[in-house]
């Protein structure tokens, strides 16, 4: 599977199961947006009202209650561009867990990569909780991972999927020299789980290695006229205020 850095460059994702970017495929981020989110209003909705316990002159709902009521954070881009970044690598095929307090069990019908574990002391010291499993469990991953020279990925838990029976953890991989990348876990819960094939699993996040320098000062004069002028575009607009000044930044550094 390859897909398009927005150039010449192409992350790739590549498997030696046959048949599984078939059946559990990568896909972009925005494919697995959560379901809450898809379902969310962009404005919270309500009677229309002049004043506690009175009908405004309006006296509606739907679009036009909502136009003057406050934003959900379907609204927010911050949110929204977060969720729709990257790709997703969905679970490859389903996992049955069983655990006590210090075993746990597991189950994928014989598919060919399943789990390995972290012993207690490769994570001493980890501020678990009293429920979580003591060792650290990793999901072994049928796919291989290849972007450009000077690309690296960010791997993350996908965001705001709420998933409270484990907690995958983030790490950076340079894949443009390393490509095999597991998946290690925190085990929450103590109860019997699956985790279904095609689950949103891995959030893949490339980008540009560079190295940064930082500076501390002062606002200067520029500095404050420029948010002046950003305070005015999010006060004066319902939609896209925030896409509105990005375009002009953008478009300013271009000229």
């Amino acid at each position: 599977m390859k897909f398009d850095l927005g150039g010449k460059q192409f992350i790739q994702f590549k498997t030696d199961v046959k048949g599984l970017e078939s059946v559990a495929p990568v896909k972009p981020s925005s494919f697995y947006l959560p379901s809450w989110f898809k379902g969310m209003s962009d404005y919270i909705e309500s009677d229309a009202v002049h004043e506690k316990g009175k009908k405004n002159y309006f006296g509606k709902k739907g679009n036009i209650a909502k136009k003057w009521s406050s934003g959900t954070v379907k609204r927010c881009p911050a949110i929204v561009d977060l969720l729709s970044e990257g790709f997703i690598i969905p679970m490859w095929c389903d996992f049955l867990i069983q655990r006590d307090m210090e075993t746990l069990e597991w189950d994928n019908k014989n598919f060919e990569y399943g789990i390995d574990f972290h012993s207690k002391k490769q994570i001493k010291g980890w501020d678990l909780k009293k429920t979580d499993f003591p060792e650290g469990v990793k999901f072994i991953n049928p796919w291989r991972i290849y972007t450009p020279p000077g690309y690296s990925v960010m791997f993350l838990q996908p965001t705001y999927q709420f998933e409270r029976r484990f907690t995958v953890l983030p790490g950076i991989v340079e894949t443009d020299s390393y490509h095999s990348v597991h998946f290690p876990t925190v085990w929450h819960t103590t109860k019997d789980a699956i985790i279904e094939r095609g689950t949103p699993f891995i959030q893949v996040i490339p980008f540009k290695r560079s190295k940064w320098k930082s500076q501390i000062s002062l606002m200067d004069t520029e500095d404050m006229r420029m948010e002046g002028r950003e305070k005015n575009i999010l006060n004066t607009k319902f939609r896209n205020a925030y896409r509105d000044i990005v375009a002009r930044n953008k478009n300013a550094r271009t000229k």
